[in-house]
């Protein structure tokens, strides 16, 4: 087997100008790219804004505040039965 090492590779001057320019090509065109993507999301007709009112997330709270945790951190009966709808949706985070 006749493996050449990276040691006998030679670059020339013209070789790392042939690759900058062909960077420079690839950024142009992501570049060019983008700026049609957001012409393209201009041109649709805007659909009408709606508000979203979320309940504020207790999920987190501060290590000092023992009190405010134990208090949010309290079991619901069972019981407690309430329709859909009347019931604040709960944000989902997808990974």
């Amino acid at each position: 087997m006749n493996r050449q090492s990276a040691a006998q590779f030679r670059f020339s001057s013209l070789h790392i100008q042939q690759g900058l320019w062909a960077a420079l090509a690839l950024l142009v065109t992501l570049v060019i790219g983008q700026q049609w993507m957001l012409w393209q999301e201009r041109q649709q007709p805007e659909a009408p804004q709606t508000s979203i009112h979320r309940a504020p997330q207790t999920h987190f709270s501060a290590v000092s505040s023992v009190a405010e945790a134990s208090a949010s951190m309290r079991m619901m009966d069972v019981d407690q039965a309430q329709p859909v709808v009347d019931m604040p949706r709960e944000e989902r985070w997808v990974f």
